[in-house]
């Protein structure tokens, strides 16, 4: 059973967090939610392998289709149809193959920093198989020290939340080094969507993106908003708008909430 809350009352939505994250570390920097009840009833979970959630050796329950899979077996649990699915990073993968899956009974889509995809991903990959062979090598301290020496955070938004960077590394000391092992193999395999099976995707759709972080190119998001026929893409460079963003999501999920 993956760890699951759900909080406040009005339209559902499904929400997954990034990679080597935790509902945690969303509470602590409130990128995504408020910290008061919106008139939004947010279903929230840790992925495998991540937070309070059990995990595995097994890459492929960690693949990105997997992932959609656990999330709307979260959904057919906890919320009527049609509902609001949404992710960061990793999150938004997952919350994008699953409207795919379902897309019928997903009345939007908010996808909040993309990772990267397409062109983009195999530079990922080798970071990621550099971080394997760190663990592997060294052992999973010596991972944390090396984030803690690179935050993989944009500098605007270290600059005004330096806390946010020791939240991430928390969230990242948390995890066991062979579940976290399986992770990155199963991150390596993954990738978005062809353009053409995007374009089918009939679901409003946010996209929240913010500039200088290569680990979560804007390109990735631009792409998308361009692939998705009904998407709205929104980018910010300021911690200023990064505040605003949880009624943002909650604004968007109410207007396509069904009534």
């Amino acid at each position: 059973m993956l760890k699951t809350t759900v909080s406040g009352s009005g339209p559902s939505l499904i929400w997954a967090h990034g990679l080597m994250l935790s509902m945690a570390f969303e509470d602590t920097t409130g990128w995504f939610h408020p910290a008061q009840e919106d008139g939004i009833r947010r279903i929230r979970y840790d992925a495998r392998g991540h937070g309070q959630s059990p995990g595995g050796t097994a890459s492929s329950a960690y693949l990105w289709t997997s992932q959609a899979d656990d999330m709307l077996g979260i959904a057919s649990e906890h919320a009527t149809t049609p509902r609001a699915l949404g992710g960061h990073s990793m999150g938004s993968a997952s919350a994008l193959l699953a409207a795919l899956k379902q897309p019928e009974l997903t009345s939007c889509l908010i996808l909040a920093t993309p990772p990267t995809a397409w062109q983009t991903r195999p530079s990922q990959v080798r970071r990621y198989r550099q971080m394997q062979r760190l663990i592997e090598q060294r052992g999973i301290a010596s991972l944390l020290r090396l984030a803690s020496q690179n935050p993989a955070l944009p500098n605007w938004l270290l600059q005004a939340h330096p806390d946010h960077a020791s939240a991430s590394l928390r969230a990242l000391s948390g995890m066991r080094a062979d579940s976290l092992m399986a992770i990155l193999d199963a991150a390596c395999a993954c990738d978005l969507p062809a353009v053409s099976a995007l374009q089918q995707l009939e679901v409003p759709t946010l996209i929240l993106a913010w500039r200088d972080d290569p680990i979560h190119p804007l390109e990735t998001a631009e792409q998308l908003a361009t692939a998705l026929p009904l998407a709205e893409l929104q980018i910010i460079s300021d911690a200023n708008d990064l505040q605003h963003w949880p009624r943002t999501i909650s604004d968007f999920v109410r207007r396509h909430a069904p009534g």
